[in-house]
């Protein structure tokens, strides 16, 4: 998601003000610092209009629950007979 924001040229203030959020929060958040809860996850995704191919995944930091954004590794079909 880092480098989305970084790629669309996107400032942190206005995607907090459109998620309701401090920017901070979000900044922490995106940078793996914070968790959010997984219906903002869902929320920055929309705004980020990301494909669908994240997984939210229950998640603990500093001993309180969280929901964690994690992209499946891509899989690479190789051919056995090599």
């Amino acid at each position: 998601m880092l480098e989305t924001i970084r790629y669309l040229n996107l400032s942190y203030s206005d995607l907090a003000l459109q998620m309701f959020l401090p920017e901070m929060v979000l900044r922490d958040a995106v940078e793996g610092k914070m968790g959010l809860t997984r219906g903002q996850w869902v929320r920055l995704g929309k705004r980020l209009e990301l494909p669908t191919t994240y997984e939210l995944r229950p998640g603990e930091r500093d001993g309180a629950p969280c929901w964690e954004v994690c992209f499946p590794p891509v899989h690479v079909r190789t051919d056995e007979r090599m």
